[in-house]
């Protein structure tokens, strides 16, 4: 009779300790063969790639996206990984984020072949001078976006990667066991980026249908977090008026007011203006 080596032995209690990670990467299979090998699962001199072709035996997956060029691959015990699960692993801290946390918790289905995903830049702790005049704000919103390069493809879906500024995750939920934004803060995601959907008209149907889950007071903390240069709250403030909130909802953030006029939308050949929030706003 053949002797079976510890890997056999313990084939099922290295199932189950692998189990307890949704999503690894090589590093992190290598830390699992540490495990296995302080727990005597495994050889001492079992080396990385034995123990990946063996884990291959029992049972896991290879699941990867394509970009820059490149495959990316993650590794996995669970063949009905999620896709969100999947890409959100990919970066440190990531989240899901914009309509991609609103289409996960089932509120929406808008842009649904896009997976947006977010990693919060570094604190950069220090005081940047805010030299915003009304010109320098013309000149920027009459430019055309831009988007960034860090686009991949999974399945039949886009992957796009985003680093937007640092707030500590503020508003960053986790459900499921996946990091992803808050509704209010995919509302102020969704609005700050709008280059990455047709226009700010077809946010607010997005958000008309989903009011009830919108917290006025949430979404202004958002906005503080963010200390963003250009006057975004009277940006939100008019987004919100116009998902169905009213004025006297709304004046948190009429206060915040600046004093420059704003846009929704970028490179729009006409404009209508909203005297009342100092916005230059996508046409009905």
């Amino acid at each position: 009779m053949k002797r079976r080596d510890y890997f056999s032995k313990h084939a099922k209690e290295i199932q189950s300790l692998a189990m307890q990670t949704d999503v690894y990467s090589l590093h992190d299979l290598n830390e699992l063969l540490k495990t296995a090998k302080e727990k005597s699962f495994v050889s001492q001199s079992m080396t990385s790639n034995e123990f990946y072709n063996r884990l291959i035996d029992i049972g896991l997956y290879t699941y990867s996206i394509f970009m820059d060029g490149n495959y990316l691959s993650r590794y996995s015990f669970h063949a009905d990984l999620s896709d969100e699960k999947l890409v959100t692993s990919f970066r440190k801290r990531a989240f899901l984020s914009m309509n991609s946390a609103l289409n996960y918790l089932g509120l929406s289905g808008y842009r649904n072949d896009f997976i947006f995903v977010s990693q919060e830049q570094s604190d950069k702790s220090f005081y940047v001078g805010n030299n915003l005049t009304q010109d320098a704000i013309d000149k920027a919103f009459s430019k055309n976006y831009r988007r960034t390069h860090k686009i991949g493809k999974y399945k039949e879906k886009h992957i796009v990667f985003l680093q937007p500024k640092h707030t500590g995750d503020y508003g960053v939920v986790e459900v499921d066991g996946v990091r992803m934004s808050s509704v209010n803060r995919a509302l102020v995601e969704m609005i700050v980026n709008v280059q990455y959907f047709r226009n700010s008209r077809e946010l607010i149907e997005v958000f008309k249908k989903i009011k009830n889950q919108i917290n006025i007071a949430e979404v202004y903390e958002v906005v503080k977090r963010f200390d963003f240069i250009y006057p975004y709250f009277q940006s939100v403030g008019y987004m919100l008026e116009e998902i169905g909130f009213s004025k006297k909802e709304l004046i948190a953030f009429k206060e915040k007011i600046s004093e420059f006029d704003f846009y929704t939308d970028k490179a729009i050949n006409s404009y209508n203006y909203v005297e009342y929030w100092k916005m230059n706003v996508y046409p009905k």
